[in-house]
């Protein structure tokens, strides 16, 4: 993984309060059980971040999980940071 800060944990961090400071609520483990944000260091990919919802509300929920990851990624990329999308547009992946 390629960051600007040399250490992903340092990345995930800096994420995590981006996000914080952006208004957005970042859960302390994995993947939100609460509507949350997930985010957490994938050593070989990035910074990955997941928007929580239990998968039979993937469909119902998609237009506001959209919504969600448009914000997401207009808060990292105004931050400065690269972004790929992961996991067939579920995930998003700060990898700098």
């Amino acid at each position: 993984m390629d960051t600007a800060l040399g250490d992903g944990l340092g990345l995930e961090e800096l994420v995590r309060r981006e996000l914080r400071e952006a208004g957005f609520t970042v859960e302390p483990t994995l993947v939100s059980a609460e509507g949350g944000l997930g985010v957490w260091l994938d050593p070989t990919r990035g910074v990955v971040i997941t928007w929580g919802t239990s998968t039979d509300q993937l469909v119902k929920y998609a237009t506001v999980r959209a919504a969600v990851l448009l914000a997401l990624r207009t808060v990292l990329v105004e931050g400065g940071h690269q972004i790929r999308e992961g996991s067939g547009g579920l995930e998003l992946v700060v990898i700098s």
